[in-house]
């Protein structure tokens, strides 16, 4: 099963919310799933996730850009991760606790679910503080996620 597929299966799933547009935003609770799906995938593939503060109330919406993860597949011998630069001045809730980047060889598939894993355990502890300050909508505002 590919990624496309996958996230079809996901997408379905209860929980998620749905814009007017159309647009899925995948609950914490769903997105948890994903390692499931990926673990019984024969396939992995380049993803990245993007997390989302959304009002249920209003549907205003906030991107957390800078919590973004990418995954990225290669044909490389070993997989690693890509640190922030040094003298990045994101907040520290974001630089001591998740990676932006996972480079991931395609023979690895243990270190891209142990990644993913680790990266959605630290976005639950989150509590984007910095981030809900910025328009009071986002004061009780629920995550959930797109994958690309």
């Amino acid at each position: 099963m590919g990624i496309k597929q996958i996230m079809k299966k996901i997408e379905q799933l209860d929980g998620n919310y749905i814009r007017e547009s159309g647009d899925i935003y995948i609950s914490p609770a769903n997105i948890d799933k994903l390692g499931i799906y990926l673990e019984n995938s024969d396939d992995i593939e380049t993803i990245l996730i993007t997390p989302y503060l959304i009002n249920l109330k209003d549907g205003a919406l906030y991107e957390l850009h800078y919590y973004e993860f990418e995954i990225e597949v290669l044909n490389i011998p070993k997989s690693n991760y890509v640190e922030y630069a040094e003298g990045n001045i994101l907040s520290k809730e974001i630089t001591s606790n998740i990676k932006p980047k996972a480079v991931v060889s395609q023979k690895d598939k243990n270190f891209l679910l142990e990644a993913l894993q680790d990266y959605l355990k630290a976005m639950g502890q989150m509590a984007f503080e910095q981030d809900r300050k910025h328009d009071k909508r986002l004061e009780n505002a629920e995550l959930f996620y797109q994958i690309f």
